[in-house]
């Protein structure tokens, strides 16, 4: 058998509606992105959305519009995807790191409170790092594999010390923690929906907010800087092309009709695999914080780092696809400027040599998910 790491579910109104657009001819901001952006901003609880061409326009746009400067930091997560932190530079930032917590694996809500509180001191307003006298601007928090941050402490900190908050949900859609969704926390937040996300446009993303300001600003940027009274071909931002097309939000649209339906597969086969992984002995499944319902991006376990790499060649060798997730940023070829080491975060250091991330997606046969948990425990049983 073989046991692809991810997969998609195409099983909706998604052929009916790229015909009805290849048939209208409009394939760029139609109704279908309309459409799209309103029930994204619905789902989440927020009133705008606006859709970009992946997660990372959307999080770079949010802070292009914080005006960073290179001896301003902002605070996010050493433990995810690397454009979480790329956005920061791209924008004329610092990235500061924070480091997360041992379970939920997204960035430390009390470690955050700590650096905020003892590594800077105040100056006229601003915040301003002892060490290296950088001006902390801001938080760029990290949803993580569908785990969403403590956001109960993380935006009381942000608020006490009149620092922004952009919330990176790429990893969250769907997740519900005390009746708040993901998409809801901070001042504006950014879905990704790459096929190995719960809900696929093939590529795109998805900025949503409560302030029309930003809304506004975001619309305009996203359209080579046009606001939508600007007359045609004037621009009043230095904007970007970073529109989605209409056959994306197409299939977004039939995507979300059924966005119950994908959660509740996803859930299941969560499920499933933490009910029998978590007999064998030596496997750490996911774990999903107290009042938190998730939205399953990727199921994620962790095993001893001496066993690790031995593990995923036993399982590829088994036809079963893996892989580490995830190496952390600061460790990154291209990050060496920047003079970090490996232990200076931790529990980041430790986590990453432990993760492994098996196959799972929406669509994964029951028959798939009991070889992949045969051929883990024939591993350790040896």
């Amino acid at each position: 058998m073989k046991v692809n790491l991810s997969g998609v579910s195409l099983k909706g109104n998604e052929l009916k509606y790229l015909k009805d657009i290849l048939q209208t001819g409009i394939l760029s901001i139609g109704k279908y992105t309309e459409k799209f952006e309103k029930m994204c901003a619905d789902y989440s609880g927020r009133k705008y959305g606006v859709s970009v061409s992946s997660g990372t326009a959307g999080l770079f746009l949010l802070l292009l519009n914080k005006n960073l400067r290179e001896n301003e930091e902002v605070i996010t997560s050493p433990f995810s995807f690397i454009a979480s932190s790329n956005v920061i530079i791209h924008a004329g930032g610092y990235p500061r790191f924070c480091d997360i917590d041992d379970d939920s694996l997204c960035m430390s809500a009390e470690e955050l409170k700590r650096m905020v509180e003892e590594e800077y001191f105040k100056v006229k307003g601003k915040l301003v790092n002892k060490k290296t006298k950088r001006i902390l601007r801001g938080i760029l928090s990290v949803d993580i594999f569908g785990n969403i941050c403590d956001y109960e402490t993380i935006e009381k900190t942000a608020k006490k010390h009149n620092l922004f908050l952009i919330e990176d949900s790429c990893e969250a859609f769907g997740t519900v923690k005390k009746k708040r969704k993901a998409g809801s926390f901070g001042e504006a937040s950014v879905f990704a929906f790459y096929p190995n996300k719960q809900i696929t446009t093939g590529e795109g993303g998805m900025i949503v907010t409560d302030s029309k300001h930003i809304y506004l600003k975001m619309r305009a940027l996203r359209n080579q800087g046009r606001r939508d009274m600007d007359l045609w071909l004037d621009h009043s931002y230095l904007g970007y092309n970073f529109r989605i097309d209409e056959m994306s939000s197409a299939l977004g649209v039939a995507q979300m009709e059924r966005v119950d339906e994908i959660l509740k597969k996803r859930g299941e086969a969560a499920d499933y695999y933490s009910l029998k992984l978590s007999k064998i002995k030596n496997v750490r499944v996911p774990h999903t914080p107290k009042n938190q319902k998730n939205g399953w991006f990727v199921y994620v376990i962790r095993v001893n780092p001496k066993r690790r790499n031995s593990l995923m060649d036993h399982l590829i060798k088994n036809n079963v696809s893996v892989r580490p997730y995830f190496t952390p940023i600061h460790t990154q070829p291209c990050y060496k400027k920047y003079n970090h080491a490996l232990n200076d975060y931790p529990v980041t250091a430790q986590v990453s040599k432990e993760t492994v991330a098996i196959p799972f997606h929406t669509e994964i046969k029951r028959k798939e998910q009991d070889y992949v948990i045969e051929k883990i425990r024939e591993f350790f049983d040896d």
